[in-house]
């Protein structure tokens, strides 16, 4: 078991060495080996690939000392398997480890706040930029960027500091092109600040479906909880769960035990309840469609409703629930 914690691009700037170390068993040249991003899941392999190993290095400040082979407690350079990784990964032998799971991606302590929209001066060096983008979000860890509706493409960082280093290596080291940037402008997030005054609803295409919900602020703390990893709900068991919500937000036991999801993460500061009662609404009908549900809460709070800015601090309540039973 291997974990990549860093790609480093090698002097040329062509590719990427994954800076690992060996955790459990050993690793030989010319190996394949499966390597497993932050969204593998044993539900749900598509941020899986198998890759051949290349080479492998002791890295020795300025100099690479190249071995043939490396075993567990090792800190290594492994060239040839950078293509699938976009930030950390888990790698493992090729065979024989279909029930392994990956280590927890890597956190860091503050966000990116600071954004900018890019473009190449030349529009047809479009394809360039967009690689030099992809190659710097692997440099750089806490590089973010998406693309909006519109079509601009948007890189986010901690700072004006950080987006100039970024912007640099994308004209003169990884893509050699001009490209024009917007003035830098701070990330913010969409909220709410009291309940909702109706209650919202969503029907399926073929009116079949219906779900009704409404929006209200958290406790006071409670995100900053979540945000400061007071809480690390995933690793706590249902007890525990419950202690912490009923001690420290004055939640009642039945709510606690009610929670469904945090988004737009794993540990989020949104959070998605299925307040429905047994005696009106279909448990089993609701639980059949649990994970469409919270992807379409995650996906919403990531992308907000008004402003296309992440969505925080806010609880969503499922009050009813028609499934069709077809």
């Amino acid at each position: 078991m291997i974990r990549c914690l860093k790609l480093i691009d090698s002097h040329d700037a062509t590719s990427f060495h994954a800076l690992c170390r060996i955790y459990s068993g050993s690793l030989q040249t010319g190996e394949n080996v499966r390597v497993m991003g932050e969204a593998y899941s044993l539900a749900d392999d598509e941020d899986m690939s198998v890759e051949e190993v290349e080479s492998i290095s002791i890295c020795g400040g300025r100099y690479e000392i190249e071995v043939t082979s490396a075993c567990a407690g090792n800190m290594v350079l492994i060239k040839g398997v950078d293509g699938p990784i976009k930030k950390t990964a888990t790698i493992t032998h090729a065979v024989g480890n279909e029930e392994a799971t990956i280590f927890k991606a890597v956190k860091f302590n503050t966000i990116p706040v600071m954004k900018i929209a890019v473009e190449p001066l030349n529009p047809s060096e479009l394809p360039k930029m967009v690689e030099g983008i992809r190659r710097v979000t692997k440099s750089y860890p806490m590089v973010q960027t998406r693309v909006e509706e519109s079509g601009e493409h948007v890189l986010m960082g901690t700072g004006e500091l950080s987006l100039d280093c970024v912007m640099n290596d994308i004209r003169n080291l990884y893509s050699d092109i001009e490209v024009k940037v917007s003035d830098p402008f701070s990330s913010f997030c969409e909220t709410v600040l009291e309940t909702s005054s109706i209650k919202a609803y969503a029907s399926s295409s073929n009116a079949q479906n219906r779900l009704t919900m409404i929006a209200e602020p958290l406790d006071q703390g409670l995100p900053e909880d979540i945000e400061g990893r007071v809480m690390e709900y995933y690793e706590m068991d249902q007890g525990q769960r419950d202690n912490f919500f009923m001690n420290n937000h004055d939640w009642d036991l039945l709510s606690s035990r009610s929670i469904w999801a945090f988004g737009p993460e794993v540990n989020g500061t949104n959070i998605l309840l299925n307040d429905t009662l047994p005696s009106e609404v279909d448990s089993f009908l609701l639980s059949e469609v649990r994970e469409s549900v919270v992807q379409g809460f995650q996906w919403a709070c990531r992308e907000g409703p008004l402003c296309d800015e992440p969505v925080r601090g806010v609880k969503f309540k499922i009050l009813d629930a028609n499934i069709s039973s077809g």
